[in-house]
């Protein structure tokens, strides 16, 4: 399987991505320093606590790769049945859904190792900014910074498997319109706002959790159609 893996990644030329995810970062940074200067001052600042700046950072994070994943599914998996590739590639001496499921891991990897390191990358950034110009009040201590790693680690594997999701939508006629615009309407789903930056509809844990085993559903129930309705 890991060989079929990076098969995979080296026929989809899968390097650029990290390129790409470097840009996105690069956009999310400057989104963040964008809110940390024009909401300053505010009675609801977003950076006032260390659990609010971390969550405003996993929900840029999310909402940034999720849609990445669907991008990486329409490319791997959705354009090749529509130009008839995935045809070709099911002649191999490979079984089927061994295919399949080398893509859907490299989807569900890349999404959960970006959003990881993402979050990771923004809160040393956010760590060394407010040592020295503090504007954060309240301190992190040891204990609080592993419960948000282990809350965000959580958070990043359900977001990852909830980036599967529009499999659903873009096998129904191997649409790649369909895949992204369903990945979109995803994120607005789950990643907006309730009351301000501090509470998002995925703070409510038991939703992403639900969205994530949908996800992996998805992914499971595409290996066993591979045999009958998506191969004809």
């Amino acid at each position: 399987m890991l060989k079929l893996i990076f098969l995979e990644m080296r026929k989809h030329r899968f390097a650029r991505n990290f390129g790409y995810a470097a840009i996105a970062n690069v956009g999310i940074l400057l989104f963040l320093i964008m809110i940390g200067v024009v909401d300053w001052g505010a009675e609801d600042y977003a950076f006032i606590t260390y659990p609010s700046s971390f969550m405003l950072i996993d929900t840029f994070a999310r909402v940034t790769f999720i849609i990445f994943g669907g991008a990486l599914i329409s490319k791997l998996i959705i354009s090749e049945y529509s130009n008839k590739t995935m045809n070709v590639m099911f002649t191999y001496p490979i079984k089927r859904h061994k295919i399949i499921a080398a893509k859907l891991i490299i989807v569900f990897a890349f999404t959960f190792f970006m959003i990881m390191f993402t979050d990771l990358l923004m809160g040393a950034i956010l760590l060394t900014t407010d040592h020295f110009y503090p504007f954060i009040t309240d301190e992190l201590t040891g204990k609080q910074a592993l419960q948000l790693l282990i809350k965000y680690t959580i958070s990043s594997l359900s977001a990852a498997a909830m980036a599967l999701i529009p499999l659903l939508f873009g096998m129904r006629k191997h649409s790649v319109t369909a895949t992204m615009v369903s990945s979109i309407f995803l994120v607005l789903a789950v990643c907006s706002g309730v009351n301000g930056p501090s509470v998002s509809i995925n703070s409510i844990i038991v939703i992403p959790l639900t969205l994530g085993a949908i996800g992996l559903w998805i992914a499971s129930l595409s290996l066993v159609r591979l045999e009958t309705k998506d191969v004809n």
